[in-house]
């Protein structure tokens, strides 16, 4: 009996070692150098931090009140404005003004002490975070990578912030006209990554679950880069309470796991597709200590089969890679779902199965008529934008750009030449797109008054696909479904919907376009109502077929069209 309360006493005090984590206090301190009681305050809370740094950090974010001018604040005035709104009512806004842990400590700089952070640290948080962050050799770009550990079970909606900040700013003389006299200024906000909404974590986690959040910034206003570092923070977004807070090093992270894959994202498979066969792309990141030498990869597409795939090759420890998959050949619905995994790294057992799966909704794309119209506006680079609409041969029909002018509306209208599906792909040169961080640029591609793709915040290029479907005949009027194929272009396969006023004896023909009967199919005696078939054109070549139903008392035809 003895024994066994021993083994009680263990595991109890071993669940409550792994069910709590030492909480670091978060200080968000809303400061101006041109507001004077700031100065006393921001010297008060830097000594007490420098003082408790284990118990305690802080962000500061520079408002542009009671005067304008703060550097600090025009460097980045939205996200400074998103975060003073998100605490302070509309009609009591002042600085300074101090919140701890969210809403722990909500109002007047002069309102808290040492007192409250203490009493505040007592209280155990269910998260661990770990934050790493590094420079460019070019000291252009920062890098932030945010680890957060579930440390006791949490249902609550939450978000993870990870803010770049510049531990210390020193200015020789006044920083601006109305200056407070203030001239060291601490742990100022610079970024936050990935924007001021943060990142959304799981509505349920439970100990031993984590997220693993990768961030980059391409640095603005920077007065000295090796006082750059970044702040970790995990927060309810009801409750504004903040759970854990966490200060980056520039070391590795120590990872959860030894053995461990995450499928991080899919590529070369577009959100709209009108083509029935995909080569997905898909990026894994290996987020374990130990080096991966070999996985199996499993995807499939609907409902259809998985296919395997066995890759080999060295990923060391967070290092990413992209794998190319063979072509998957599917039956396109309105809406699908690739499903991806990993399984068997180094013929061993994934040791947080959780993150190996990745699902990727996509549509079919949208149809149009045979007029598509392009808008884009250049932004501050328009020599670096073109785009080009291509068929499904990879023949480009109409193209646009490099432009002479920036920030001016450019229209082009386009006649698509015949049924088929149809690529639009637009590329910037300098890897920015052409919206925001290079100017107010923007594109939309539309068909008859119907957006077909806009946007214009992208990298290097974007695309979308659409398809011009076969015109309906004369006969087909008037009628319920008579014969509709779907999708129309296809390759491989194609449904056959058609609705039979009466019953008949139904055959299915297939004629090219110079009326050479290419197959017939007997689908025999069928009653009056709504069917379907499938249309197999595996062994078609490219072209312009006409499909025609005939029940003996009807006749129905539709063109299609075969792409590869």
């Amino acid at each position: 009996m003895k024994k066994l309360l021993l083994v009680i006493a263990s595991s109890l005090i071993l669940l409550t070692v792994y069910s709590q984590s030492q909480r670091l206090v978060m200080l968000e301190e809303f400061t101006s150098a041109t507001c004077g009681p700031c100065v006393s305050k921001n010297t008060q809370f830097h000594t007490w931090q420098t003082q408790n740094p284990d118990k305690f950090t802080s962000i500061y974010y520079h408002v542009n009140w009671p005067a304008a001018g703060d550097p600090m604040n025009l460097a980045n005035p939205g996200e400074v404005a998103t975060r003073v709104s998100y605490y302070m009512p509309p009609s009591n806004m002042y600085v300074p003004y101090s919140v701890l842990d969210g809403n722990y400590y909500n109002g007047s700089a002069g309102g808290w002490s040492m007192t409250n952070i203490n009493a505040r640290y007592a209280v155990p948080s269910p998260f661990e975070i770990q934050l790493q962050h590094s420079v460019s050799a070019g000291q252009d770009t920062v890098f932030s990578t945010m680890l957060v550990k579930c440390t006791q079970d949490v249902t609550a909606s939450m978000t993870a912030h990870n803010v770049i900040i510049e531990k210390w700013i020193h200015f020789n003389s006044a920083p601006c006209a109305s200056s407070n006299g203030e001239r060291d200024f601490y742990n100022v906000m610079k970024k936050m990554i990935p924007g001021s909404s943060g990142t959304t974590l799981p509505p349920s986690m439970v100990a031993g679950d984590y997220v693993l959040l990768e961030g980059v910034w391409k640095a603005g206003i920077v007065y000295d880069f090796t006082q750059i570092a970044s702040v970790g923070f995990v927060q309810d977004k009801s409750t504004k309470e903040i759970y854990q807070t966490a200060n980056s090093s520039a070391g590795p992270l120590v990872l959860p796991y030894n053995t461990d894959l995450q499928v991080v994202d899919v590529l070369n498979v577009l959100p709209k597709t009108c083509k029935n066969k995909l080569s997905p792309w898909v990026k894994i990141r290996n987020n374990g200590n130990n080096p991966i030498t070999s996985m199996t990869i499993k995807y499939k597409i609907n409902d259809g089969t998985f296919s395997t795939f066995t890759w080999n090759g060295s990923l060391a420890s967070m290092q990413k890679t992209v794998v190319a998959l063979p072509e998957y050949v599917y039956d396109i619905l309105a809406q699908n779902k690739l499903t991806i995994y990993t399984t068997n790294p180094n013929s061993a057992v994934d040791q947080y199965p959780k993150n190996d799966t990745l699902l990727f909704n996509f549509t079919a794309a949208p149809v149009s008529t045979n007029q598509i119209k392009v808008a884009l506006r250049t932004d501050n680079a328009p020599s670096e934008t073109t785009w080009e609409i291509k068929n499904s041969l990879n023949v480009v029909i109409a193209s646009g750009g490099p432009y002479p002018e920036a920030n001016k509306l450019y229209q082009q209208t386009i006649t698509l030449p015949q049924a088929d599906c149809y690529s639009f792909i637009i590329t910037d040169t300098g890897g920015n797109g052409i919206c925001c961080s290079s100017g107010n640029g923007g594109y939309e591609v539309s068909s008859n008054g119907t957006t077909l793709k806009q946007g214009g915040s992208f990298a290097y290029n974007e695309a979308c696909e659409f398809w011009l479907e076969s015109p309906v005949t004369v006969a087909e009027i008037g009628n319920i479904n008579p014969l509709i194929t779907y999708p129309n272009p296809f390759d491989g396969s194609a449904k056959v919907s058609f609705y039979l006023r009466n019953s008949g004896n139904v055959h299915l023909n297939l004629y090219s376009a110079f009326g050479e009967l290419v197959n017939t199919t007997s689908l025999g005696t069928m009653n009056a109502g709504q069917h379907e078939t499938v249309l197999d054109g595996q062994n078609l070549k490219p072209g312009v077929y006409i499909l025609q139903l005939n029940t003996g008392s009807e006749v129905y035809s539709r063109k299609v069209s075969v792409v590869r």
